[in-house]
């Protein structure tokens, strides 16, 4: 004698009913909703370092022109405008002040804070949000400050003339 209603039971109890999906479908959602808000600042975190780390490589590459050329070169801050640029740096004959020629090519260009961020010069660097690499590899000291909308800062500085840019305060 064979026992049929074993086989039948066994049948049956596979899978799932469609309580227990909706079940688990409900507990997903409810854990995405809670995660939601704290993923929100993830981009904005991301696009700071991408503008500090944009700001640093302009100023390693204005340090080097210095050096290679022979002349000064400036990174002019327009905290206004929320941009910076390169250029090579003259000083006029007559009154000393200096004159700023943007150089060819991608760091001659302005550079833009991307949107809602703020970029200030808030120590150091010359009148007029400069800031002078010269020929033999020193700069004037400065400190500037990328901040996002989420008031998220990034600090950036040369604390001596020797020292290359880089961040002080990540947060």
């Amino acid at each position: 004698m064979t026992r049929h209603c074993r086989s039948n039971f066994a049948a049956a109890s596979v899978g799932f009913t469609l309580i227990e999906l909706i079940v688990v479908l409900l507990i997903i959602s409810v854990t995405m909703a809670m995660a939601a808000p704290s993923l929100h600042g993830w981009s904005d975190g991301a696009k700071l370092r991408d503008a500090g780390d944009q700001f640093i490589a302009s100023a390693r590459w204005a340090r080097a022109q210095a050096i290679l050329t022979g002349t000064p070169h400036v990174l002019k801050v327009d905290a206004a405008a929320g941009t910076y640029m390169v250029g090579s740096a003259e000083a006029d004959g007559t009154s000393g002040a200096m004159s700023v020629t943007p150089v060819s090519g991608e760091y001659g260009q302005r550079t833009a804070m991307p949107q809602s961020f703020r970029i200030d010069l808030i120590g150091g660097g010359e009148s007029g949000g400069t800031i002078v690499f010269y020929a033999n590899g020193r700069c004037t000291p400065a400190q500037v400050r990328i901040t996002s909308v989420q008031q998220k800062t990034l600090d950036i500085a040369s604390t001596f003339p020797a020292d290359p840019f880089r961040v002080v305060t990540p947060r």
